[in-house]
């Protein structure tokens, strides 16, 4: 069985619940598609998200379920009625499962070229901005998940976060496919801080900070080596920052139509499968966001 990322036939996958999330990572979905010759799957999942959903109901009410089975219903032809309207070149069909969401987008991502989630669903609340099935989604699918908090932005880079680590290789990869497809340019990012004034003990400031700046920018010459002959197109700018990670690179989304990050970075461990830094980016980055997980 071929490889779904790199299966020509494997499918864009869009989940879908009703909400104005979900119509966002539709229009994303779209283009991507559009982009990639590839076929759309929307697909929405009739199963029990806590408190999402007539929470002092019996979950196995009849009425309930049908109730249930008619929404994901509607919430399916309309991002097929808006995906046909967007790009009508584009091949796609609807699809409904049955049980967890959560464990639907797992099953669906094995087969799927791409995963795109809206940042919130229809249990979402003011403040919690990455929604349970999203986070789960962006930590344990198999394949690229690409979360949309909003209307997607049509111009700026892609920015792809660098910290040296084999996910922030495999996120560098994608990126720059990204950008190649997107006719658009690359923005990496390398921030180093954490570091008290202790550090500055003996030496002059000025002359440690040139230091680490000096090591982080050979450390994105030696990350970025090699990409440049096979994406000619794509323009390259580098950006090395003392701060949080995180911050960084949610700076550089403002301007930015995708960001790319990996699940874990140099501080991750097996078992933590989002770091705090990929999930800072997902909670309040004003653009897509895409977390690999392998090479593409």
């Amino acid at each position: 069985m071929a490889d779904a990322g790199t299966d020509p036939s494997a499918p864009i996958v869009v989940a879908v619940d009703g909400s104005e999330c979900a119509l966002a990572a539709v229009r994303w979905a779209v283009g991507a598609a559009g982009r990639e010759k590839r076929h759309l799957r929307v697909l929405s999942a009739v199963g029990m998200v806590p408190g999402a959903y007539a929470p002092m109901v019996m979950m196995t009410s009849p009425a309930v379920v049908e109730a249930m089975q008619a929404e994901a219903s509607r919430a399916v032809d309309a991002a097929m009625a808006l995906a046909k309207e967007i790009d009508p070149d584009v091949s796609v069909d609807g699809k409904i499962v049955g049980g967890s969401p959560m464990l639907a987008l797992r099953h669906a991502s094995s087969e799927a070229h791409q995963l795109v989630v809206g940042r919130r669903g229809l249990g979402g609340v003011r403040g919690l901005l990455l929604g349970s099935v999203s986070a789960d989604a962006a930590a344990h699918a198999e394949c690229p998940v690409v979360v949309v908090g909003g209307e997607p932005p049509t111009t700026g880079p892609v920015v792809v976060g660098v910290d040296g680590s084999s996910t922030s290789t495999a996120a560098i990869e994608h990126a720059f496919r990204q950008a190649d497809l997107l006719q658009t340019s690359l923005l990496a990012v390398h921030a180093f801080g954490g570091f008290s004034g202790a550090a500055f003990y003996g030496r002059q400031e000025e002359q440690i900070i040139r230091q680490l700046r000096d090591e982080a920018m050979e450390l994105l010459g030696e990350q970025l080596a090699g990409y440049p002959e096979d994406y000619p197109d794509v323009q390259i700018e580098r950006r090395v920052e003392i701060g949080s990670p995180a911050d960084e690179i949610v700076d550089a989304a403002e301007s930015a139509q995708l960001v790319v990050v990996g699940t874990r970075g140099r501080g991750g461990f097996r078992g933590l499968l989002l770091g705090s830094t990929s999930r800072a980016v997902l909670q309040v980055a004003s653009c897509p966001v895409m977390v690999t997980h392998h090479k593409p």
